[in-house]
């Protein structure tokens, strides 16, 4: 080894992980539309009743 090298550097290990895919707000997601569909069924239902003679 001269004078102007360096010895390796020796490296990390870092684990392989699995890409981020923006999953992680599925369930709340899910709750939110459930409740939108709900509310809209609802809502069409009040008006047919209420155009009914």
């Amino acid at each position: 080894m001269t004078v102007h090298e360096q010895p390796p550097v020796p490296r990390q290990y870092t684990p392989p992980t699995l890409a981020e895919t923006g999953g992680e707000g599925v369930l709340a997601n899910a709750a939110i539309s459930v409740a939108l569909m709900t509310g809209g069924a609802l809502l069409y239902r009040r008006s047919r009743a209420q155009s009914r003679p």
